[in-house]
């Protein structure tokens, strides 16, 4: 169960952007293991808590109006993950984002490896 929460570093990264809703885990440093909280829902300030992917990327959708993509390219049997700005109209983002900027984004073997790789380009680009 411990792969459906976020890991440690993109956690922390959160938490430095503000994230602080509620969880269901939370990482106590030193250790970088998740520790379930068997009475409810966790909403602290001095923890790092410790959200499902699901709950990271709602989060990003709400409070940013950005949108991760993760797809698959059967060519080279890899998945990719692309980020979508959600205010900018089709024309909008056409223009922003040429084939070969589209093409740039990582590539990765597996879903789970796109999900993390999307998660830190979301962090990426709000940091900016």
């Amino acid at each position: 169960m411990e792969n459906e929460f976020i890991p440690y570093e993109q956690a922390l990264a959160l938490k430095e952007l503000g994230f602080n809703e509620p969880c269901f885990g939370l990482y106590a440093p030193p250790s970088k293991t998740v520790f379930l909280h068997h009475y409810g829902l966790l909403s602290a300030k001095e923890q790092i808590l410790a959200p499902l992917y699901q709950q990271a990327f709602r989060w990003f959708r709400e409070k940013y109006n950005l949108r991760g993509f993760i797809g698959f390219r059967p060519n080279v049997k890899q998945f990719d993950c692309h980020i979508y700005d959600m205010s900018l109209s089709g024309k909008e983002y056409t223009e922003q984002r040429t084939m070969e900027e589209f093409n740039k984004d990582p590539k990765v073997g597996t879903y789970e490896e796109a999900e993390l790789e999307c998660l830190k380009k979301l962090i990426s680009i709000v940091k900016q």
